[in-house]
Order: C-alpha cells, then sequence, then structure tokens
C-alpha cells in the first residue's frame, strides 16, 4: 500500500434530498427504478372476494389499496397511507384490513361499505410503545382477532388480547409477564409459547395444560443454537422453528411445543441455511422450505402443491411461483412470480379457470434492463480462513454492455468499469434477486460483484460467527479479495473500480478508501458506520443490546474499537469519496456522516457529503433514491467512467 500521504482539493455539497443534480444516465430508467414497484405486498382476503397491496400513488411513493378480486385495479379504494407510514397489514374476517400505524395505532377497513375507523377508540397500542403483533386472525371467529401490545400495567412487556374487530373492544386474556416479549399462538387462537430473552439467552416457555407455563429452552444467543419460531401449527401440539442445533446450517424443525423436544427434521441443506417454511393454506401445517443459493430456492414435499406451482407458472411462461394466500373455501388463490430484473409480479387464479389472471398488468417490465447475474465462489486467504471453504459472491455483468453499445462481454471483459458493492447488516447476505442499483449500474456499463463476506448469514453458523468481533479485519480482508478476484477474471481493468455500499457497507467502503487505494479508485457511503465506539454506545441504549453488541464489539477494547474507525483514521483517506446520510436514520445516526464529513474537511481530503434531509436508514421516498442513484452515478463517472488508467 502507498505510504505517501496524499492531498486533495475538498469538494463539500450540502444537499437535501431532492435539490437539483446535473441529470447523468438515463431519467426514464431512473425513474423507473426508483419510484415504488406498482404492486407490491399483495394480499387476499379471507374468502377471495378483495385484494389489498402496496401500489404506487402519483408522486411515486407506496400507497395501501384496496379493490375487488378479478376487478379493475383503477377502481381501488386509496387509503391515506403511505408505507413509511405502516408497521403492517393483514386481512381478518372477510373484508376487513387491519392496518398497524406507525404513529396512530390500529385502524380497520371495511371493504364492504368502504369504512375506515380506528379500531380501538379507547385504550389500544399507543405510538412509542411496543409494536403491535397479529397472532391469528381466529378464522373460525371471524368477528375477533387475537392480538398482543404493551402492557400498561407492565411498561416494556406485552399482554396477549382478543379484539372484538366490529365493536372495538379489547379483553386481556394473558396479562404481561416479564420476561417475554413475543407470545406465539396456535391458528385457532390458543397462546401456546413464550419467547423471552435475559442478557444473551434467549429462553423459550410452554403452557401446560393446567395453564402455568415451564421454561422449555434456554439458549446462549451467540455461543448456542438459537431457535427461531415460524408458527405454532394447526392443533398447538408443535411448533415449525428453524434452528442450527444438529449441525452447521440451520434446519426447519417440528418440535413439540410443551417440551420443546425436536421432533423431526424437515428441510435441511448441508450448505445453505433454511431460511422460511411454506404452509399449506387449508390446514395450516408446514409443506415445504425455502432457502437461497444464488436466489431462493423451494423444496415442497406435497406432491399436489409442487405441481400446481410448476402449472401455474408455465401458464403465464414464468420461470418459478410461489404460492402467497388461498381463500378459506379454496376457491381462489393468489400467487407470486420473481425475476432477478424485475419487482414481483402476482397473479390470481379461481379454481377450475385454468389460467391465472395478472392482479395489475406492467408494460413497465419489458423496458427494465436484464443484466447477466450468476454465484461466484472465491477462494479465501490469511490465516483465519482454515474450515470456512470459499467465499459466495454475486456477479452482475451488463446485458449488452450499457446503454445498448456492444460490450465485449463475449471476451470476459465488458467496458473495464467495475463496483464492488458491499451489504448492509452485516448479518445477510446478497441474493440473485432484483437490485434497481444493481440493474442501474450494470444499465451503465458497470460489472457489479456483491461478496458475501465473512459475518454475513446463509452459510452456516461457521461463517456467521467468523465475522463476530471482525469489523475492519477479517471481514474487510473479504471485501479486498473480491476486488483482487474482479481484476484477476478480467471483470475489471486496473485504474476503474470503485468500493461502495450502504450501513455496514458504508463503513466498508470507507475502511477500503483508507486500505485498498492500490485497488479502489473511489469510494461511496450511504448511511455508512463512521464510529464503531460510537456505534457500539449508541445500540448499549436499546433494550437488547446484548443480542447486537456482541457480535461487533466480541473483546474488543475501546480504543480498538476507534483504530477501526474510518472517523478517527481519516487522514489515511486515499481516494476521492462520496457520503450520503439520511437526517432520521435511527440505526446508524446521522451524526456518524456529519462528523465524518467534518473530518474529512480538515484533513483536506476530496469528498462529497450530501444530506438527505428527512429520509431515514432505509431510503423509503423515491426522491431520497433519485439523489443516490443520481449522485452515485455522477460520481463513479467522474471518476471511473472516463477510461483513464491508475499510475
Amino acid at each position: 500500500m502507498v505510504l505517501i500521504r496524499r492531498i486533495f482539493f475538498c469538494v463539500c455539497a450540502f444537499l437535501s434530498a431532492g435539490t437539483a443534480l446535473h441529470a447523468e444516465g438515463n431519467p426514464v430508467l431512473l425513474q423507473q427504478l426508483t419510484d415504488a414497484p406498482k404492486v407490491a405486498a399483495a394480499a387476499l382476503s379471507s374468502y377471495g372476494h378483495y385484494v389489498s397491496a402496496l401500489v404506487r400513488g402519483p408522486g411515486g411513493d407506496s400507497q395501501v389499496a384496496v379493490w375487488r378480486a378479478f376487478g379493475d385495479r383503477g377502481d381501488a379504494d386509496m387509503l391515506p397511507y403511505t408505507r413509511s407510514e405502516l408497521n403492517w397489514f393483514a386481512w381478518v374476517g372477510e373484508g376487513r384490513l387491519l392496518l398497524s400505524l406507525r404513529d396512530y395505532g390500529l385502524v380497520l377497513y371495511d371493504a364492504h361499505i368502504g369504512r375506515l375507523r380506528p379500531l380501538i377508540e379507547n385504550g389500544g397500542p399507543r405510538p412509542l410503545e411496543l409494536t403491535p403483533v397479529l397472532l391469528s386472525a381466529l378464522p373460525d371467529d371471524p368477528s375477533n382477532i387475537l392480538m398482543q401490545w404493551e402492557d400498561p400495567s407492565v411498561p416494556g412487556y406485552p399482554a396477549v388480547f382478543r379484539v372484538n374487530a366490529i365493536t372495538g373492544v379489547s379483553t386481556k386474556i394473558i396479562g404481561a409477564w416479564r420476561p417475554i416479549v413475543r407470545w406465539w399462538a396456535s391458528p385457532t387462537g390458543t397462546v401456546e409459547i413464550g419467547e423471552a430473552f435475559r442478557g444473551r439467552r434467549q429462553l423459550l416457555f410452554g403452557r401446560r395444560a393446567e395453564g402455568t407455563w415451564e421454561k422449555i429452552s434456554d439458549n446462549d444467543y451467540f455461543r448456542g443454537s438459537p431457535i427461531s419460531i415460524v408458527a405454532v401449527e394447526a392443533g398447538g401440539a408443535t411448533a415449525a422453528v428453524i434452528s442450527g442445533h444438529a449441525g452447521n446450517t440451520r434446519s426447519l424443525w417440528r418440535m413439540d411445543a410443551r417440551t420443546g423436544g425436536f421432533l423431526r427434521q424437515l428441510a435441511s441443506n448441508e450448505r445453505f441455511d433454511i431460511d422460511a417454511a411454506i404452509f399449506d393454506p387449508e390446514n395450516n401445517m408446514v409443506v415445504g422450505a425455502t432457502f437461497v443459493e444464488d436466489r431462493t430456492e423451494q423444496i415442497i414435499w406435497q406432491a399436489q402443491l409442487k405441481k400446481e406451482l410448476q402449472d401455474v407458472a408455465t401458464s403465464v411462461d414464468e420461470a418459478s411461483m410461489s404460492l402467497v394466500s388461498r381463500s378459506r373455501d379454496g376457491r381462489v388463490s393468489l400467487y407470486r412470480s420473481s425475476e432477478n430484473w424485475r419487482s414481483n409480479r402476482y397473479f390470481l387464479m379461481e379454481k377450475g379457470s385454468g389460467r391465472p389472471v395478472e392482479v395489475d398488468i406492467n408494460d413497465e417490465f419489458q423496458q427494465l434492463p436484464k443484466p447477466d447475474k450468476r454465484g461466484v465462489w472465491i477462494q479465501l486467504k490469511g490465516k483465519r480462513t482454515k474450515g470456512l471453504g470459499p467465499m459466495h459472491a454475486l456477479l452482475s455483468t451488463p446485458a449488452d454492455g450499457g446503454n445498448g453499445k456492444a460490450s465485449g462481454i463475449a471476451s470476459g471483459i465488458a467496458s473495464g468499469k467495475a463496483v464492488v458493492l458491499v451489504h448492509g447488516g452485516p448479518v445477510r447476505r446478497v441474493s440473485n434477486g432484483y437490485s434497481p442499483m444493481v440493474s442501474w449500474l450494470t444499465a451503465h456499463g458497470y460489472t457489479v460483484l456483491q461478496p458475501n463476506f465473512r459475518g454475513s448469514s446463509g452459510f452456516g453458523e461457521a461463517w456467521r460467527r467468523a465475522g463476530y468481533g471482525r469489523w475492519g479485519t477479517d471481514m474487510q480482508d473479504d471485501v479486498r479479495i473480491a476486488a483482487e478476484w474482479m481484476l484477476a477474471a478480467g471483470f475489471a481493468d486496473k485504474g476503474k473500480m470503485c468500493v461502495m455500499g450502504g450501513s455496514y457497507g458504508g463503513y466498508a467502503a470507507l475502511m477500503s478508501s483508507m486500505k485498498d487505494d492500490d485497488l479502489f479508485d473511489c469510494a461511496i457511503s450511504l448511511n455508512g458506520v463512521t464510529s464503531v465506539y460510537h456505534l457500539v454506545e449508541y445500540l448499549e441504549q436499546n433494550r437488547f443490546y446484548l443480542l447486537s453488541v456482541p457480535r461487533i464489539k466480541g473483546n474488543l477494547s475501546d480504543r480498538t474499537l476507534r483504530r477501526r474507525s474510518p472517523l478517527n483514521r481519516a487522514d489515511l483517506v486515499r481516494i476521492p469519496v462520496l457520503l450520503l446520510h439520511a437526517t432520521r436514520d435511527s440505526n446508524v445516526p446521522f451524526d456518524h456522516g456529519a462528523q465524518m464529513a467534518k473530518r474529512l474537511r480538515w484533513e483536506e481530503k476530496d469528498h462529497k457529503f450530501i444530506v438527505l434531509k428527512g429520509s431515514e436508514h432505509q431510503l423509503r421516498r423515491p426522491q431520497d433514491r433519485r439523489t443516490y442513484f443520481e449522485a452515485s452515478l455522477q460520481f463513479l463517472e467522474r471518476h471511473i467512467g472516463g477510461g483513464q488508467s491508475k499510475p
């Protein structure tokens, strides 16, 4: 690494979201990729008469809509709530849509009469309390629902309430009990399991016949194998759970809800974690599971459902299909298809009709670029890699070299311009799904590599734990290894590669600007962590910080945390940096970006700082996403898009 300190002219721009930027790239494509999907999160009412969804409004943001199944989506009732105002929404009883709002509690929309009202006029969950949870829609008692929300008499802990969806009257049936923070009920409404956290231990409690509760599981959240409850199954005696107690990867199990004993392994994969269960909507029993290799794969052992999904996919010329929901009488089914170059499509089908009907035709799909995406495996280097195997990454190359020009992809090289895009979390993973940013970059001639570095989820316990306490070291080494692979494999030219990411990915990009200037020529950070020390200090104010802080801090001293922080090493930045940070970021507070920009100015480093005023950690507003996309492309084109070579 070059040790000579380079002094850059400081370019500082304090822009709010929506500030006009010099137009870069295709403005039509920019709007298509940054607007909300035309239809998302579609759901079917209990008897299949209505559909609810998040639909794109006039300003490009998502808004809740309800319309008659198989009817004209243009006749939908638009409810006055955007995606950013919602916790969740779900059908409860035929024609009644329950919405949990971030600031206004619970409201109920009756589709039969087009009426919207507060579910509970007096009482019920309030802002700043625990987010309410729907435990069961009580299909056999459609006038009532089972919910949990914070018990006024035991602050910070939830009680269970039976709520009459017609009158709004609620009755507490189980009072809050420390330390339980989540109750789990059977589909018919019997509360069977209580989930609790004490320090870094996960505790499960099972219901006894006489109404008492007994501890059935006790796991260290980091050293043990915590249990992810998926659902209590029909009858209440068993639960579907995901656990890695029997091997390195996490499997789907059937667990005894009374004793916590594992009864049967339902689905597993030697290399990848099972991440979800598939339920039969008619009997609420597990019939399959999913895991992510390059993309989401389904394991379905119910032959009838497997054939049904294959037939539906074939009939609409889609590669794969999943079942979202089905009416209680089995008359109507709602399906979803996914591709890696567009948002989801939804289809309705009546029993016996033979052909699905798309919920809302979206001709925009045909105008989107289709990058070539594939998974690759990259060999790790270094002393701390024994037994870990190679690193998975997702490689995306322009379908036609970007902007319709010939690219030379057949020879293995597109334009030579490349980006290493680091995911956030960091306990998450990249999959071969739709990524508007990847589509945006590849459409403009950039090859993109997204590494699933050590500490990422989905590849087993050993891989995930290999990242604990390794911010700035082993995890950072993997970003460098990914960049070296890009150069060696011919997918990037030296002097034409940038590193970028959001949240943890922003942290990694900033660290690379100090450690890897021999590989990267610029770095982009969106809502990135700039001080590991201050992040830990901030997280320790949260209620369950012992479930997150040990992953980051490990046994490291405060001095070491500071040394692994870009904020404290800004004098070592050797390449141009673009910083963007949201003022209402509650995950990584705005001060991280503001202080980093201040330090870069002091050190006279080449950088630009864009303030996303009023935005949050996830860029929910279309105008914020446009600012991010457009500013990133401008920055890339300026520093690696002009064909300059690195000396």
